[in-house]
Protein backbone atom coordinates (compact mmCIF):
# COMPACT_ATOMS: atom_id res chain seq x y z
CA UNK A 1 0.00 0.00 0.00
CA UNK A 2 1.29 3.34 -0.86
CA UNK A 3 0.89 6.56 0.95
CA UNK A 4 -0.93 9.53 -1.67
CA UNK A 5 0.38 13.16 -0.96
CA UNK A 6 -1.56 14.65 1.86
CA UNK A 7 -2.77 17.42 -1.41
CA UNK A 8 -3.41 16.39 -5.12
CA UNK A 9 -4.78 18.00 -8.30
CA UNK A 10 -7.50 17.21 -10.03
CA UNK A 11 -7.08 15.96 -13.62
CA UNK A 12 -9.47 18.27 -16.45
CA UNK A 13 -9.92 15.62 -18.72
CA UNK A 14 -10.15 11.62 -18.40
CA UNK A 15 -7.39 10.67 -20.38
CA UNK A 16 -5.30 12.99 -17.97
CA UNK A 17 -5.76 10.22 -15.14
CA UNK A 18 -3.47 7.71 -17.28
CA UNK A 19 -1.04 10.40 -18.03
CA UNK A 20 2.36 9.89 -16.27
CA UNK A 21 3.90 12.66 -14.40
CA UNK A 22 7.06 13.98 -12.61
CA UNK A 23 6.84 15.80 -9.61
CA UNK A 24 9.74 18.93 -9.15
CA UNK A 25 11.46 18.34 -6.00
CA UNK A 26 9.20 19.32 -2.89
CA UNK A 27 6.06 19.12 -4.89
CA UNK A 28 3.52 17.47 -5.95
CA UNK A 29 2.56 15.10 -8.67
CA UNK A 30 1.92 17.71 -12.23
CA UNK A 31 -0.87 16.99 -15.25
CA UNK A 32 -1.01 19.36 -17.52
CA UNK A 33 1.54 22.17 -16.04
CA UNK A 34 -0.08 22.73 -13.01
CA UNK A 35 2.07 21.91 -9.88
CA UNK A 36 1.12 21.90 -6.37
CA UNK A 37 3.81 22.67 -3.29
CA UNK A 38 3.14 21.30 0.34
CA UNK A 39 6.59 21.83 1.53
CA UNK A 40 5.90 25.45 2.69
CA UNK A 41 6.66 27.66 4.20
CA UNK A 42 10.50 27.07 4.05
CA UNK A 43 12.46 28.97 7.00
CA UNK A 44 15.46 30.74 5.10
CA UNK A 45 18.39 33.11 6.22
CA UNK A 46 17.88 36.51 4.98
CA UNK A 47 20.74 39.18 5.56
CA UNK A 48 19.49 41.60 8.38
CA UNK A 49 16.84 39.41 10.42
CA UNK A 50 17.45 37.97 13.64
CA UNK A 51 15.88 34.42 12.35
CA UNK A 52 15.29 32.26 9.13
CA UNK A 53 12.02 34.11 6.98
CA UNK A 54 9.30 31.75 6.43
CA UNK A 55 9.14 31.84 2.60
CA UNK A 56 5.94 30.90 1.13
CA UNK A 57 7.58 30.95 -2.35
CA UNK A 58 11.06 30.88 -3.25
CA UNK A 59 12.86 31.39 -6.67
CA UNK A 60 14.26 27.63 -7.19
CA UNK A 61 10.24 26.30 -6.95
CA UNK A 62 7.91 25.42 -9.82
CA UNK A 63 11.72 25.27 -12.09
CA UNK A 64 12.43 28.77 -11.05
CA UNK A 65 10.04 31.82 -10.63
CA UNK A 66 11.25 35.34 -11.20
CA UNK A 67 9.71 36.59 -7.23
CA UNK A 68 10.28 35.08 -3.23
CA UNK A 69 7.34 35.58 -0.96
CA UNK A 70 7.86 35.95 2.63
CA UNK A 71 6.09 37.16 5.81
CA UNK A 72 3.33 35.73 7.91
CA UNK A 73 1.04 36.94 10.63
CA UNK A 74 2.46 39.69 12.90
CA UNK A 75 0.08 40.15 15.37
CA UNK A 76 2.54 38.01 18.18
CA UNK A 77 5.48 41.41 16.36
CA UNK A 78 3.57 43.80 17.74
CA UNK A 79 6.39 46.44 19.37
CA UNK A 80 8.80 43.41 18.36
CA UNK A 81 11.35 44.20 15.62
CA UNK A 82 12.25 41.29 12.99
CA UNK A 83 15.13 42.83 11.56
CA UNK A 84 17.76 45.06 11.61
CA UNK A 85 17.84 47.81 8.62
CA UNK A 86 18.96 45.48 5.80
CA UNK A 87 19.02 45.95 1.87
CA UNK A 88 18.12 43.48 -1.21
CA UNK A 89 19.47 43.75 -4.48
CA UNK A 90 15.98 43.64 -5.64
CA UNK A 91 12.58 45.31 -5.37
CA UNK A 92 10.74 44.60 -2.34
CA UNK A 93 6.88 45.06 -2.12
CA UNK A 94 5.15 44.91 1.59
CA UNK A 95 1.75 43.64 1.35
CA UNK A 96 -0.12 44.58 4.84
CA UNK A 97 -3.30 43.37 5.37
CA UNK A 98 -6.08 42.53 8.48
CA UNK A 99 -9.58 41.19 8.50
CA UNK A 100 -10.53 45.10 8.84
CA UNK A 101 -9.34 48.17 7.54
CA UNK A 102 -7.31 49.58 9.40
CA UNK A 103 -6.74 46.39 11.59
CA UNK A 104 -2.78 46.49 11.44
CA UNK A 105 -0.09 49.62 11.20
CA UNK A 106 3.47 49.42 10.63
CA UNK A 107 6.26 51.44 11.04
CA UNK A 108 8.61 50.60 8.00
CA UNK A 109 12.16 52.67 7.61
CA UNK A 110 13.48 53.56 4.17
CA UNK A 111 16.60 55.25 3.95
CA UNK A 112 16.52 57.32 6.90
CA UNK A 113 12.63 58.30 6.26
CA UNK A 114 9.34 57.05 7.84
CA UNK A 115 6.28 55.98 6.71
CA UNK A 116 3.68 54.90 8.64
CA UNK A 117 1.11 52.00 6.49
CA UNK A 118 -2.32 51.05 8.03
CA UNK A 119 -4.16 48.19 6.39
CA UNK A 120 -4.53 47.31 3.82
CA UNK A 121 -1.80 48.71 2.10
CA UNK A 122 1.39 48.57 -0.31
CA UNK A 123 4.48 49.94 0.06
CA UNK A 124 7.90 49.16 -3.05
CA UNK A 125 11.46 49.37 -1.45
CA UNK A 126 13.57 50.12 -4.00
CA UNK A 127 16.16 47.76 -4.62
CA UNK A 128 19.35 49.07 -2.58
CA UNK A 129 17.87 50.87 -0.29
CA UNK A 130 18.18 50.05 3.73
CA UNK A 131 14.81 49.03 5.27
CA UNK A 132 12.86 47.86 8.29
CA UNK A 133 9.58 47.42 9.37
CA UNK A 134 8.60 47.38 13.03
CA UNK A 135 4.66 46.49 13.84
CA UNK A 136 2.76 48.45 15.94
CA UNK A 137 -0.51 47.34 15.83
CA UNK A 138 -2.20 44.14 14.35
CA UNK A 139 -5.39 42.52 15.23
CA UNK A 140 -5.55 38.61 15.31
CA UNK A 141 -5.76 37.62 11.54
CA UNK A 142 -3.47 40.45 10.15
CA UNK A 143 -0.54 39.30 7.79
CA UNK A 144 2.60 41.20 6.46
CA UNK A 145 4.39 39.67 3.42
CA UNK A 146 7.39 40.57 1.54
CA UNK A 147 7.27 40.38 -2.17
CA UNK A 148 11.10 40.15 -3.58
CA UNK A 149 10.88 40.85 -7.21
CA UNK A 150 13.83 38.58 -7.87
CA UNK A 151 16.12 36.25 -5.97
CA UNK A 152 18.93 38.12 -4.83
CA UNK A 153 17.39 37.98 -0.54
Amino acid sequence: MTTEPATTELPSTAADFNTPTVPAEGGAPVANGAEIRTDIPQFLPVAGHHAPAPFYLTADMFGGVPVELAGGPITHLVGRPVADPHRHAVDEIYFLVSPNPGGARIDVLVDGERHELTSPALLRVPAGAEHRFLTLEAEPGSYCFGLLLGSER
